[in-house]
């Protein structure tokens, strides 16, 4: 099934392989580790589905040896594609909920076509590393209770004693976002790599803009541990009148197109592959989860605190609770203000009485009482000094217990 065709290449899609065969030569930059890099002598670009995202099974496996080339023959021949000359990239994503997205000013084109899935790795850059390359491959980096990095060796920990050297993590893994960039015109090669940084602003943009949580801290993700990008443009006919550009960055058309482009094909593929959208990320649990506050937490606390019969009741309409719109702005306001103390913007005198309005705004919320503010203030003062985390549910917890009772 083509999915585009131009007069410089054609994109296709055949069960598990996404693939764009050039018609004219082109000028590749990509991450493959085979014939990735600057590349002007590739035939193709490819995106696979290699293994299922729930368990990494990948069903060709007896068939593909034990190193990357014998596997990348091999993959290369299940889609039909040259070896030689393509660079295939590999994912967990499904291909039928691959997205394009286009668009265009004047003379110039982008097309981006995505695969994305977030809920296996989902990462924010400058994370702590699970992984440490060496020669022999990769081994588990260990850290201490201060957070430093030590590199397992054999003899030094159960975890080396049983892993040892070994090859280098999966590039599909259970969440990666894989961008396949076209431009219509051509590019130096300083341009391409000036654009590629406005492809991944553009994937981050996507996946901030929709609050998914790292899987490695408390913070907002950026992308996940194994994203993957390829971006193309035609190689310069002189001959034909044709010119490099020179600039793909925000501040001119080119670095617009690739970043809008980049951000509408990964949300959409994020909705197709995770079910992940901006509705749905409308959830007190979606704003506050990342630091503790989820469903789990909730329903601990309320057994704590509340009756039983409140307590069962509170459980029964959780769902409910925690996508009430009003309740899930409270929560995704404390959600930033504990991401602004984490960061230093706000510093610590501001951050103990900022948290505990917030605290008292989202209790008020979830009671849909927002004049009694002043009273759930009042009640969590005392407690002010419990982790955001267990303020956080006790102010839902109370919230809805107020909800149904007065107060003198």
């Amino acid at each position: 099934m083509w999915i585009e065709d131009t007069d410089r290449y054609r994109l296709t899609r055949q069960g598990r392989y996404l693939s764009a065969v050039f018609k004219r030569p082109h000028r590749v930059l990509s991450t493959c580790r085979l014939n990735g890099g600057l590349r002007e002598d590739l035939t193709h670009v490819a995106n696979h589905q290699s293994c299922e995202g729930v368990a990494h099974v990948v069903r060709e496996a007896s068939n593909t040896g034990h190193g990357l080339e014998d596997y990348h023959r091999t993959a290369c021949a299940a889609g039909g594609l040259p070896p030689e000359s393509t660079a295939l990239m590999a994912t967990a994503a499904n291909m039928q909920c691959a997205v394009l997205a286009r668009a265009e000013h004047a003379d110039l084109a982008v097309s981006v076509v995505a695969t994305a899935g977030v809920l296996g790795n989902a990462t924010r850059a400058g994370d702590p590393a699970g992984w440490h390359e060496q020669r022999d491959g990769s081994r588990p980096v260990e850290r201490n209770e201060g957070g430093t990095a030590t590199v397992s060796v054999l003899g030094q920990s159960n975890l080396a004693q049983t892993a040892g050297a070994l090859p280098a993590p999966p590039e599909a893994g259970a969440g990666t976002i894989v961008t396949l960039v076209f431009i219509n015109q051509p590019c130096t090669p300083a341009c391409l790599v000036r654009a590629a940084t406005l492809a991944t602003e553009g994937k981050s943009a996507a996946v901030l803009d929709l609050r998914m949580p790292s899987l490695q801290s408390a913070r907002l993700a950026t992308g996940t541990g194994t994203d993957q990008l390829a971006i193309a443009a035609p190689l310069v006919r002189a001959d034909e009148g044709e010119w490099e550009r020179h600039w793909a960055g925000s501040h001119n058309t080119l670095g617009e197109l690739v970043g809008r482009a980049t951000h509408e094909a990964v949300t959409r593929c994020l909705l197709l592959q995770n079910g992940v959208c901006a509705e749905l990320r409308r959830n007190l649990c979606a704003a506050l989860g990342r630091h503790g506050c989820d469903e789990a937490a909730l329903r601990e606390l309320a057994r704590a605190e509340l009756d039983p019969p409140d307590a069962n009741c509170f459980e029964r309409n959780l769902l409910a609770l925690i996508h009430d719109p009003l309740s899930a702005a409270a929560a995704y306001g404390l959600a930033e203000i504990l991401d602004l103390v984490d960061v230093g913007v706000l510093h610590a005198e501001v951050a103990r009485e900022s948290i505990l309005n917030q605290a008292a705004l989202l209790a008020a919320a979830v009671a849909v009482k927002p004049g009694d503010f002043a009273y759930f203030r009042e009640v969590l003062q005392p407690r002010a000094d419990l982790t955001p985390r267990r303020l956080a549910a006790l102010a839902v917890v109370l919230g809805f217990e107020h909800k149904w009772n007065t107060h003198d």
